[in-house]
């Protein structure tokens, strides 16, 4: 006979994977058309907005950025450490990992597709990576290289887990993309006040030039022409400057959209959500059908 705490813990399981592969399928399907669905943007010419672009990263001029359990330089990491844990139900010995320290790189990073440069802050992305490492230890922080042990998983009681994004590698993302503009450190208005003190303080020259009337002071009517003038004179000023170009950063939207950064050019970005989706709706099927068949036999 069935024992009934062995049975409520299975119908448990599978109504929690049920609901789980239900979910996973359904938003990862939805992540998948939205990358199929968003045409991919040029950063000289992307509008202001949820964009997604594609180029090559590479880390920041003065800044540098090492994995923490392996050290090699990368743009991206994120790392778990996990610890064995055992437990018993009714006799049986279960095994899994409970994760007991992670983190993830903050770290800025710029996206370059040749038409223009990009800041990513990547807070908050949902990430792809194109390598992971894996291995086993005995300390709750490596002390050996990936592959450095001779002892099987098995005989570790540690799990360590990192993924990176290198330099120069294809990248597909999709966020806000925004851009901002230095026009200088005063405003055109501070600018306009500064000239027009600078005038005043040669009085003479002041009433020569705007003294219409000639009645030996600059009337307020005569003051309003030397206000125009000299908003020209500051606009001829600024057209003269260089321009400063501007500078593009793509971040997490405000709005709640999918912020994702995928080491994949696009259309293996949208494959890989597709197979995600259809793992998660077999598992969904599965445990669907074996909730029923449990419910079942229970009922008998």
């Amino acid at each position: 006979m069935t024992d009934p705490s062995d049975s409520f813990f299975w119908i448990l399981t599978f109504a929690f994977a049920a609901v789980g592969g239900g979910w996973l399928s359904l938003r990862w399907l939805k992540i998948a058309r939205a990358i199929e669905d968003t045409p991919t943007s040029r950063i000289r010419s992307a509008a202001q907005g949820y964009v997604e672009l594609a180029g090559r990263c590479r880390a920041l001029d003065g800044t540098q950025s090492l994995a923490p359990l392996t050290q090699r330089p990368c743009v991206w990491w994120q790392f778990r450490i996990q610890q064995k844990a055992e437990s018993s139900l009714q006799g049986k010995r279960r095994q899994s990992w409970k994760t007991i320290n992670s983190g993830r790189s903050e770290l800025p990073f710029l996206l370059d597709d040749g038409t223009g440069q990009c800041i990513v802050q990547p807070t908050g992305a949902e990430v792809l990576t194109g390598e992971t490492t894996t291995w086993y230890g005995s300390t709750p922080w490596p002390t050996q290289a990936a592959g450095a042990s001779l002892l099987r998983p098995q005989q570790h009681r540690y799990r360590y887990v990192e993924e990176r994004i290198y330099e120069h590698e294809q990248v597909c993302l999709l966020g806000q993309f925004r851009s901002h503009t230095s026009t200088g450190s005063t405003d055109t208005q501070a600018e306009v006040a500064s000239l027009l003190a600078e005038w005043k303080q040669d009085q003479a020259a002041m009433v020569e030039r705007f003294d219409a009337d000639r009645d030996g002071h600059v009337s307020v009517a005569e003051w309003e022409r030397a206000r125009a003038e000299a908003k020209r004179a500051v606009a001829d000023r600024r057209a003269e400057r260089p321009v400063t170009p501007a500078l593009h950063v793509l971040n997490r939207p405000d709005s709640g959209q999918l912020f994702l950064i995928a080491a994949f050019p696009e259309r293996d970005v949208a494959r890989r959500y597709k197979r995600r989706a259809v793992l998660a709706f077999s598992g969904f099927v599965i445990a669907t059908s074996a909730l029923g068949w449990l419910l079942q036999e229970m009922s008998r």
